[in-house]
């Protein structure tokens, strides 16, 4: 059985894929260095995010990352979405940004719960007790 951190690992591996992989290109454009923060910056706390969750224990700091991805999510998709409301753009887009943007939230969400329950311990909160620490954490 897959535990519930390596679903919400799997999720913002392929959220995170799905929303931004079509954007790369415009990290080597470079010509709007928000856009590079933006992207960047998802993609760097995203992919750290993800290897908190699927190698637990082996980082320190690991409820911490877990709480920046939760709080850069929410503040890049909520500035996202008034923007495009705001816009100029075509409904679809907009509605499409939406769900994008609803999808990272709970994403936030699931995150910030784990990391506030300390599902997730760092190398230094270990005291040796790896099958507590597993079952805490959820894996099998």
């Amino acid at each position: 059985m897959i535990s519930r951190a390596r679903w919400l690992a799997i999720a913002i591996l392929a959220w995170t894929a799905i929303t931004w992989g079509g954007r790369i290109g415009l990290l080597t454009q470079g010509d709007d260095w928000a856009d590079v923060a933006r992207i960047g910056g998802s993609l760097v706390v995203g992919l750290a995010a993800a290897g908190v969750l699927l190698f637990p224990g082996r980082w320190a700091g690991g409820r911490i990352v877990l709480y920046l991805f939760s709080a850069w999510t929410t503040v890049v998709w909520a500035r996202s979405l008034v923007v495009n409301w705001a816009g100029s753009g075509s409904l679809a887009f907009k509605l499409v940004h939406t769900v994008l943007g609803v999808g990272f939230f709970a994403l936030a969400y699931w995150a910030w719960s784990l990391a506030r329950r300390g599902a997730i311990a760092g190398p230094d909160q270990a005291d040796g007790d790896e099958e507590r620490d597993r079952e805490a954490s959820g894996i099998a």
